[in-house]
């Protein structure tokens, strides 16, 4: 594996804060976290956030697998064409009326779009520093949704 380009490092980064935000959310008093007029502060805001930031981000995920395997020069196979629909298909399944539930299966997308990272990785379709990037965002992620899951 190699060094994690900046942009990437970067922004992959700042796709936390808005994760982690939601977190100091869940506990939070009316005016005790900036909020910038999006969501509502306390367990209410932050379930939106995580339910449906996650829900984007595990169906953007998917989406990175497709352009991996359609790269110039490739013949994308069913099975990692698939593997890069799956999480879109499982954000959609996680979106329920119980946020904390939603936020249990989209940590549970995560995980599953973990392993196809690695098994992508083994095979060559994904780029030399990806699973450097995604290990921790997803760590990250997963903490963050559990947290609104146990706590939502």
């Amino acid at each position: 594996m190699s060094r994690i380009p900046f942009p990437a490092a970067f922004l992959g980064g700042a796709g936390l804060i808005p994760f982690v935000g939601a977190v100091l959310l869940l506990s939070a008093e009316e005016g005790a976290v900036p909020r910038l007029g999006i969501v509502s502060c306390g367990a209410e805001g932050a379930m939106f956030v995580l339910a449906n930031l996650g829900a984007i981000l595990l169906g953007f995920m998917g989406g990175c697998i497709w352009g991996f395997a359609s790269a110039p020069g490739r013949t994308p196979s069913l099975l990692v064409l698939t593997a890069s629909v799956l999480p879109a298909i499982l954000a959609f399944l996680a979106i329920r009326p119980d946020p904390a539930l939603s936020c249990l299966w989209l940590a549970f997308g995560f995980v599953a779009l973990q392993a196809i990272d690695v098994a992508l990785q083994r095979a060559g379709i994904t780029p030399d520093y990806w699973l450097n990037l995604r290990l921790p965002l997803t760590a990250g992620v997963v903490a963050c949704l559990l947290t609104g899951a146990l706590y939502g």
